[in-house]
């Protein structure tokens, strides 16, 4: 028991969505299942609602209030300021708006990648790394090109491997083109993924050993301090 004063049991936790379901990024289906996966875990999930502001003691929603002590927010945050430093134009998020070859249309000598870009014919990236690799590499080649003299690249063309997502122990949701797979095959297939992609075999290693323990020994690698020693409180 990880937390002897504060059972876990007796927290109630809330999912807030805006839109009308949650992961709307996935097909429906899959979308269902994260939903019923999370009511078994005794998180309530809340649709079509809006956060309009938070303050210490809870969120004001579109529709009444919800009193809350610990607010996590998970709905993105700001862009990259780099459209004001560059004076340049920018969307709605603050992203700097790219053209084909990610470059600044008024300046072709600089480039923007990841969720600082806003590709002007593809509005669809989405922020994410796999899109922000596939566009450094892009701009890598093209920097290269660039200095060998060579023809210039087509433009940039995003290409969307997949959807993956875990919803705790023995659950996630794959969706690989028309290959959709939930529960623990699911997980299985993220967790072998996700260590794949790791950078060096060393993290590789480290992470697999890491996980193989805490699935063996239900541990958790992260630990919370609930409660301060006298000695040390003002």
């Amino acid at each position: 028991m990880n937390f002897k004063t504060s059972p876990p049991t007796t927290a109630r936790i809330v999912l807030i969505e805006a839109g009308p379901r949650i992961m709307p990024a996935l097909p429906e289906n899959l979308s269902e299942y994260v939903r019923r996966t999370l009511a078994k875990k005794r998180v309530e999930v809340m649709t079509s609602s809006r956060v309009m502001s938070c303050d210490a003691h809870g969120v004001e929603l579109d529709h009444g209030r919800l009193d809350a002590e610990t607010i996590i927010w998970a709905a993105g945050v700001v862009a990259s300021p780099a459209a004001r430093w560059l004076d340049a134009e920018h969307d709605r998020a603050g992203r700097v708006k790219v053209g084909a070859d990610l470059s600044v249309p008024s300046h072709p000598e600089i480039f923007v990648v990841g969720d600082t870009a806003a590709v002007t014919d593809q509005p669809s990236i989405p922020g994410t790394a796999p899109a922000a690799k596939q566009m450094g590499r892009y701009v890598g080649r093209l920097i290269a090109a660039r200095v060998a003299g060579m023809p210039s690249l087509p433009p940039f063309l995003y290409r969307h491997a997949g959807d993956l997502a875990t919803v705790g122990r023995h659950a996630a949701v794959v969706k690989l083109g028309q290959l959709e797979l939930t529960g623990f095959l699911g997980w299985l297939f993220w967790s072998v993924v996700h260590i794949y992609f790791l950078i060096e075999v060393r993290d590789r290693f480290i992470v697999a050993f890491t996980w193989l323990w805490d699935y063996v020994t239900f541990q958790r690698g992260a630990r919370l301090i609930t409660e301060v020693p006298p000695a040390q409180r003002n």
